[in-house]
């Protein structure tokens, strides 16, 4: 996580804390060497370590202001990226809807085409069987008839003659 955020940043944005130390001491160096170089001056000394205690102060504020305008930078960013891959899955969810919907368009057609195909065969088929069934039935009264008339047969031919 260190990484995503010190990636091309100077190195006084890295580390605030430390930035802070180096430049206080730096300050106190300066502030010592001034102070050497102006013994008999006590308000140009003042003036001095007042103006260097506030520069740091001001600098580490713009950085840390600087850094945090990033980190609000790269937030925004994210969430930009964010809501365009949400476009973009929505944009893929009704696409593939779409497809599905003419592709179950598609296997409805061929399911009722071969629905009617079959009944056309199975309509065929009926026909058919009623047409034996037809056959089957006279050829059952004839047959019928047949035995009524052979036992008719029968029976005259089993009558003793008187």
């Amino acid at each position: 996580m260190e990484d995503f955020f010190s990636d091309g940043m100077p190195s006084s944005l890295q580390s605030p804390t430390k930035s802070r130390c180096d430049n206080q001491h730096r300050v106190q160096e300066d502030s010592n060497e001034d102070l050497d170089s102006n013994h008999d001056t006590t308000n140009g000394r003042t003036a001095l370590i007042a103006s260097l205690d506030d520069s740091p102060d001001q600098k580490t504020s713009t950085k840390i202001d600087e850094l945090e305008k990033r980190v609000q930078d790269r937030l925004e960013q994210i969430n930009e990226n964010r809501s365009r891959d949400q476009e973009m899955i929505s944009s893929f969810q009704d696409k593939l809807t779409n497809e599905v919907s003419v592709l179950c368009q598609g296997v409805k057609e061929h399911m009722f085409t071969v629905y009617e195909e079959n009944s056309q065969a199975m309509e065929a088929q009926l026909t058919e069987l009623s047409q034996v069934l037809q056959n089957c039935t006279r050829l059952l009264a004839e047959l019928q008839a047949v035995s009524q008339d052979l036992a008719a047969l029968n029976a005259g031919l089993c009558q003793p003659e008187d």
